[in-house]
């Protein structure tokens, strides 16, 4: 008798010991195991490094629990037994896994554990996003920042999310971007009126570096100017060098001759030459640049200096010089805001850091946090420089500030771990705006979060932020990973196999899904219509490539897919081309996606050294890609995980690696039938989305459940999550699965409304 087994006997013998933690070892978990497991895995076999002898208690089990997370998903998922093995009956592993639930990993639905989160950094989409809303200027933080790590799926994982040197110099980079965008530190210019060199009247020749003049002659252009004042005209020009002098232009105002410029800078480079004049009356202004002394000598001994020539990049005309200047640009209005009332520039500046520190720290700056950024102001003073520049790099330093790089979430016992408290409402407010918008919160949140009054009006403010088009930010971010639209770029058919392929299709199949998942939460359709919409979004040049008619012009509008097999996604392009190699479908990618992204159900990891199919001959020559998988799957070692993932592939072989619709491959007809690891046996893609919606409903919904609430809290879901997850689902069938109802219940669960201390 196996050390655990006696151990366990002993632990669990006796009627008053019926409810402790091991009741129902010695009736139903321990014969189950021996009937089933322990051939290779008990009695001193252990066979892939899985021994029960390990385990001489529930205490060890417990302290293993990584290790029996793996072997609870093998059993659930008919992975363990091998399909080749003697199986139990119907309902058996539900009894194991309920044991296993209750046992290893208990939880308590009235007083869940809503987990804890790592210090989380702003993802450099999140950063942008940041900047953009603060400052009212874009930055392209992909150009900047390094690329972030990614975690459970997703790169706004908190404990991937890390923070080097090199990432410290890119972020002030960037801040340093954009408030050099955002924030004008000089004076404003006059008013301008401005004309390219090819948009002037006369001879010569245009183009995008400006008007060209070969010979003697005169351009023009007539500007009005509305106020009276004083004016200066300046004209953008360049010469070609030759004969003994510069080449001269003329300048003429109103026919009447006002300057006359020698042309010493090159036509790649032209210099800039000012005239500055008085306008009594408001009228227009007729400039004339006429050039006067062509010159051209084919003998010259050097041919660069044989003609001299001129181009005019541009004419403006500026003023009036003794009227205001140009307002500041509104990103500048929008920072400083008005000087108040007699307040120095040391009390407008403290206003300044005041105002922006709540809107880049998301929360009310702590007594003197916003007033030492006041060092900038007056270290620029003693330089002698402006007081806008003093602003500016104080502002530069609160976007590297751990407050703004990192998503704060107090709470009064850190270092407890026995102790849950709700998030204060301004970390739900960031909480809220990052999962739908990936942007800092709004004005109107912060307001309600200052006020004490979020959480009252949650709800009502899930739907403004869905119903606004910032709601975009979670189909590109959250679906754009979740269902790998973002791996599209990657995904190449090869030109060979595919000769019809074009590859802007691809920025098609990604427009079709997201309008899809998109359309699901404008309109709160059900989650389901996901997989069985009868229905997708297409222009001409997609539908044509799917093979459907009666789409005209590059714009997407909604198509009907009534008693077509391309219904749901898993007839769109985009998946169809994720789950491919270049040259060829790939059963085993589109069965494995369909169980992790869709079913969450995470196959193993392939053993090593496994070698790669070779792509069916053509004209039915040599082994079809089924036969050669199913000869692959005579290996012990592939054959339960393949007889999980290959007969969902199976299934969708109609649809080719390029997306098109096939009935033959290679001269043979497709054979799409298949039998999942539960026993169903199906016929094509129809049939295979029938089973998926009537036996694994729940299943979907869960894996949605799950994946809405890693990405919504930045941290993977644990077993402790159960309770979480089975509310969610609740609360969205209760709503007959529409997925705002889902959204809404992810939201208002513990794990995104309270957090635990440390340990």
């Amino acid at each position: 008798m196996s050390c655990l087994r006696s151990t366990l006997l002993a632990f669990t013998a006796g009627p008053a010991l019926a409810a402790s933690p091991g009741a129902g070892w010695e009736a139903e978990v321990l014969p189950w195991l021996e009937n089933y497991c322990y051939d290779c895995h008990g009695d001193g076999v252990d066979k892939g490094e899985l021994s029960f002898d390990d385990y001489d208690s529930i205490e060890s089990m417990i302290a293993d629990r990584e290790r029996w997370k793996r072997i609870r998903g093998h059993i659930e998922h008919h992975l363990m037994p091998p399909p080749d093995e003697f199986q139990p009956p119907v309902g058996d592993r539900e009894k194991i896994i309920r044991w296993i639930d209750s046992t290893i990993f208990p939880t308590d639905p009235d007083n869940p554990d809503p987990g804890r989160v790592t210090l989380r950094r702003l993802n450099r989409i999140e950063y942008q996003n940041t900047l953009r809303d603060l400052l009212g200027v874009t930055v392209d933080a992909g150009e900047l920042l390094p690329p972030d790590d990614s975690g459970y799926g997703f790169d706004n994982i908190g404990d991937v999310l890390t923070l080097s040197p090199a990432h410290l110099d890119r972020f002030l980079d960037a801040a340093r971007l954009g408030l050099d965008q955002a924030v004008r530190t000089t004076p404003m210019p006059f008013p301008s009126k401005r004309f390219a060199g090819r948009q002037l009247e006369g001879p010569g020749h245009r183009s995008d570096q400006g008007h060209l003049l070969t010979t003697n002659g005169s351009i023009r252009v007539q500007p009005r100017a509305h106020k009276p004042g004083r004016y200066r005209i300046v004209v953008g020009a360049g010469a070609s060098r030759a004969g003994d002098e510069a080449a001269r232009l003329e300048l003429a105002i109103n026919d009447r001759k006002a300057a006359l410029w020698e042309i010493r800078q090159t036509m790649e480079q032209p210099g800039r030459h000012h005239f500055e004049f008085k306008l009594g009356e408001p009228r227009e202004v007729p400039i004339t640049l006429s050039f006067i002394n062509d010159f051209y000598d084919p003998e010259a001994a050097d041919p660069a200096l044989r003609d001299r020539n001129v181009i005019v990049s541009e004419i403006r005309l500026e003023g009036p010089l003794d009227g205001p200047r140009l307002p500041k640009p509104e990103s500048h209005r929008r920072i400083f805001g008005e000087r108040p009332d007699g307040a120095d520039d040391e009390a407008w500046a403290a206003d300044i850091f005041r105002r922006m520190a709540r809107r880049a720290f998301r929360r009310p700056p702590h007594d003197g946090e916003a007033e030492r950024y006041l060092h900038f102001v007056r270290l620029a003073k003693e330089e002698g420089r402006s007081f806008e520049e003093g602003v500016s790099h104080g502002l530069e330093a609160m976007l590297v500030s751990p407050a703004f790089l990192f998503r704060e979430e107090p709470q009064p016992e850190p270092d407890n771990a026995e102790r849950i408290h709700p998030i204060n409402e301004h970390a739900l407010a960031s909480r809220l705006s990052y999962f739908l918008w990936s942007t800092m919160p709004d004005e109107r949140l912060m307001r309600l979060a200052d006020e004490g009054r979020l959480r009252k009006e949650l709800d009502a403010e899930i739907d403004r932020m869905l119903d606004s088009d910032r709601s975009r930010a979670l189909i590109e971010n959250f679906v754009g990973q979740w269902l790998q639209l973002r791996d599209l770029e990657s995904a190449n058919p090869s030109s060979k196999a595919f000769p019809k392929f074009r590859h802007r299709l691809r920025s098609h199949m990604r427009t079709e899904t997201r309008m899809l998942v998109e359309h699901l939460i404008r309109d709160d359709r059900p989650l389901t219509e996901l997989l069985d919409a009868d229905y997708t979004f297409l222009n001409e040049e997609l539908a044509r490539h799917y093979g459907i008619e009666g789409v005209k012009g590059p714009e997407f509008r909604r198509v009907s897919l009534q008693d077509n097999p391309r219904r749901g996604l898993l007839g769109h392009g985009s998946f169809l081309l994720v789950t491919s190699h270049p040259l060829r479908t790939s059963p085993v990618l589109r069965g494995k996606y369909v169980l992790e992204n869709l079913l969450d159900t995470a196959p193993p990891p392939p053993p090593p050294n496994v070698p790669q199919l070779t792509p069916p001959a053509k004209h039915g020559k040599g082994l079809s890609l089924r036969e050669q998988m199913e000869k692959h799957r005579d290996d012990p070692a592939c054959s339960s995980c393949h007889a999980l993932m290959d007969p969902i592939g199976f299934g969708l072989q109609n649809f080719d690696a390029d997306g098109t619709f096939r009935t033959e491959e290679n001269g043979r007809p497709i054979d799409a039938s298949g039998r999942l690891a539960e026993g169903q046996r199906f016929h094509g893609p129809d049939e295979l989305r029938e089973i998926l919606l009537r036996d694994h409903r729940d299943d979907f919904h869960r894996s949605v459940a799950s994946k809405l609430l890693t990405y919504a809290l930045g941290r993977g879901t644990d077993w402790y999550d159960r309770p979480a997850i089975d509310g969610i689902i609740r609360k969205t069938e209760e709503a007959g699965g529409r997925t705002r109802a889902m959204i809404r219940a992810v939201i208002h669960s513990a794990p995104f409304q309270f957090r635990r201390g440390e340990g």
